[in-house]
Protein backbone atom coordinates (compact mmCIF):
# COMPACT_ATOMS: atom_id res chain seq x y z
CA UNK A 1 0.00 0.00 0.00
CA UNK A 2 1.14 3.28 -0.68
CA UNK A 3 1.45 5.97 1.27
CA UNK A 4 -0.84 8.85 0.84
CA UNK A 5 0.01 12.31 0.51
CA UNK A 6 -1.04 13.64 4.38
CA UNK A 7 1.18 10.61 5.57
CA UNK A 8 4.44 11.87 3.82
CA UNK A 9 3.44 15.42 5.09
CA UNK A 10 3.26 14.34 8.32
CA UNK A 11 6.20 12.51 8.34
CA UNK A 12 7.90 15.38 7.18
CA UNK A 13 7.21 17.34 10.29
CA UNK A 14 9.07 15.27 13.05
CA UNK A 15 11.81 14.75 10.44
CA UNK A 16 12.27 18.89 10.68
CA UNK A 17 11.27 19.71 14.05
CA UNK A 18 13.71 20.45 17.07
CA UNK A 19 13.81 18.24 20.21
CA UNK A 20 13.59 19.95 23.70
CA UNK A 21 16.78 18.85 24.25
CA UNK A 22 18.80 20.31 20.91
CA UNK A 23 17.22 23.83 21.86
CA UNK A 24 18.42 23.46 25.52
CA UNK A 25 21.99 22.54 23.77
CA UNK A 26 21.28 25.58 21.62
CA UNK A 27 20.87 27.69 24.14
CA UNK A 28 23.87 26.82 26.24
CA UNK A 29 25.63 26.81 23.77
CA UNK A 30 24.55 30.72 22.59
CA UNK A 31 24.78 31.41 26.44
CA UNK A 32 28.60 30.27 26.69
CA UNK A 33 29.31 32.43 23.84
CA UNK A 34 27.47 35.62 24.58
CA UNK A 35 29.70 34.80 28.54
CA UNK A 36 32.65 34.98 26.74
CA UNK A 37 32.14 37.99 24.26
CA UNK A 38 30.22 40.66 26.18
CA UNK A 39 33.01 41.37 28.76
CA UNK A 40 35.17 42.03 25.96
CA UNK A 41 32.71 44.69 24.81
CA UNK A 42 32.45 45.88 28.07
CA UNK A 43 36.09 46.26 28.54
CA UNK A 44 36.69 47.88 24.73
CA UNK A 45 33.73 51.01 26.02
CA UNK A 46 36.60 51.52 28.53
CA UNK A 47 39.92 51.37 26.43
CA UNK A 48 38.08 53.32 23.42
CA UNK A 49 37.34 56.58 26.09
CA UNK A 50 40.89 55.93 27.11
CA UNK A 51 42.37 56.35 23.75
CA UNK A 52 39.82 58.74 22.40
CA UNK A 53 40.50 60.78 25.88
CA UNK A 54 44.51 60.25 25.24
CA UNK A 55 44.47 61.34 21.41
CA UNK A 56 42.41 64.57 22.18
CA UNK A 57 44.95 65.69 25.06
CA UNK A 58 47.66 64.84 22.64
CA UNK A 59 45.60 67.71 20.00
CA UNK A 60 45.26 70.07 23.14
CA UNK A 61 49.13 69.75 23.85
CA UNK A 62 50.62 69.65 20.44
CA UNK A 63 48.89 73.29 19.73
CA UNK A 64 50.10 74.74 22.90
CA UNK A 65 53.90 73.34 22.76
CA UNK A 66 53.22 74.75 18.88
CA UNK A 67 51.79 78.32 20.43
CA UNK A 68 54.84 78.63 23.23
CA UNK A 69 52.78 77.74 25.86
CA UNK A 70 50.37 81.04 25.12
CA UNK A 71 47.99 82.83 28.18
CA UNK A 72 45.14 80.52 27.13
CA UNK A 73 44.05 77.62 24.99
CA UNK A 74 42.20 78.98 21.52
CA UNK A 75 39.63 77.12 19.84
CA UNK A 76 40.75 78.67 16.97
CA UNK A 77 43.00 76.11 16.69
CA UNK A 78 41.58 73.45 16.08
CA UNK A 79 39.25 71.79 13.39
CA UNK A 80 35.67 73.06 13.23
CA UNK A 81 36.61 76.16 16.02
CA UNK A 82 36.28 73.82 18.75
CA UNK A 83 38.49 72.09 20.99
CA UNK A 84 38.62 68.35 21.09
CA UNK A 85 35.71 67.10 23.76
CA UNK A 86 36.41 64.76 26.52
CA UNK A 87 34.65 61.88 26.22
CA UNK A 88 33.43 61.95 29.40
CA UNK A 89 32.84 65.90 29.90
CA UNK A 90 29.82 66.53 32.65
CA UNK A 91 27.37 68.96 31.56
CA UNK A 92 27.98 72.23 32.62
CA UNK A 93 31.47 71.80 32.92
CA UNK A 94 34.03 74.05 31.09
CA UNK A 95 36.65 72.19 28.67
CA UNK A 96 39.37 74.00 29.50
CA UNK A 97 40.62 75.11 32.77
CA UNK A 98 43.68 77.65 32.76
CA UNK A 99 45.56 78.53 35.62
CA UNK A 100 49.20 80.16 35.55
CA UNK A 101 51.35 78.47 39.10
CA UNK A 102 54.93 78.03 38.40
CA UNK A 103 56.08 74.80 38.92
CA UNK A 104 52.85 72.96 39.20
CA UNK A 105 52.89 70.03 36.39
CA UNK A 106 49.11 68.45 37.49
CA UNK A 107 46.31 69.81 39.13
CA UNK A 108 45.00 69.26 42.22
CA UNK A 109 41.80 67.88 41.82
CA UNK A 110 42.02 65.45 39.34
CA UNK A 111 38.86 63.40 39.17
CA UNK A 112 36.26 64.73 36.26
CA UNK A 113 32.89 65.73 38.88
CA UNK A 114 30.19 68.52 37.86
CA UNK A 115 32.48 70.87 40.62
CA UNK A 116 35.68 70.98 38.83
CA UNK A 117 36.55 73.63 36.72
CA UNK A 118 37.27 71.95 33.53
CA UNK A 119 37.73 68.68 31.92
CA UNK A 120 41.29 69.36 30.56
CA UNK A 121 43.29 71.69 32.83
CA UNK A 122 46.20 74.22 31.58
CA UNK A 123 49.07 75.47 33.65
CA UNK A 124 50.27 78.80 30.92
CA UNK A 125 53.24 78.63 33.13
CA UNK A 126 54.80 75.21 32.60
CA UNK A 127 53.18 74.77 29.17
CA UNK A 128 51.34 71.80 30.95
CA UNK A 129 47.86 70.21 29.81
CA UNK A 130 46.24 67.08 31.76
CA UNK A 131 42.90 65.77 31.56
CA UNK A 132 40.89 64.80 34.70
CA UNK A 133 39.20 61.51 34.44
CA UNK A 134 36.23 60.17 35.79
CA UNK A 135 35.96 58.12 39.11
CA UNK A 136 36.65 54.33 38.19
CA UNK A 137 34.87 52.80 41.15
CA UNK A 138 37.82 53.50 43.39
CA UNK A 139 40.62 55.46 44.47
CA UNK A 140 43.43 53.01 43.04
CA UNK A 141 41.54 52.72 39.69
CA UNK A 142 40.87 56.14 39.34
CA UNK A 143 44.17 57.15 39.77
CA UNK A 144 45.69 53.90 37.55
CA UNK A 145 43.64 55.92 34.75
CA UNK A 146 44.77 59.52 35.01
CA UNK A 147 48.41 58.08 35.00
CA UNK A 148 47.47 56.08 32.21
CA UNK A 149 45.58 58.76 30.28
CA UNK A 150 48.60 61.35 31.11
CA UNK A 151 50.87 59.83 30.84
CA UNK A 152 52.34 60.50 34.15
CA UNK A 153 53.03 59.23 37.74
CA UNK A 154 51.28 60.97 40.34
CA UNK A 155 50.58 59.26 43.95
CA UNK A 156 47.76 61.50 44.50
CA UNK A 157 44.05 62.42 43.07
CA UNK A 158 43.29 65.44 44.99
CA UNK A 159 39.33 65.68 44.92
CA UNK A 160 38.36 61.96 45.23
CA UNK A 161 35.64 60.97 46.87
CA UNK A 162 34.28 58.43 44.76
CA UNK A 163 33.62 54.83 44.34
CA UNK A 164 35.78 53.62 46.88
CA UNK A 165 35.43 56.09 49.79
CA UNK A 166 38.21 58.50 51.08
CA UNK A 167 40.88 60.27 49.34
CA UNK A 168 43.69 58.80 48.33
Amino acid sequence: MRPTTSHIRDAGRVARAFSLIELIIVIVVIGILAATVVPRFVGATQEASLAATRENLMQVQLQVDRHNSPPAIDAGWFRAGQIPPHPDAPDGVAMVQTVNTSGVAHPGDKVLTGSVAGCYWYNSATGAVRARVPDQGSASATLDYYNEVNASNESALGNYGGGGGGGS
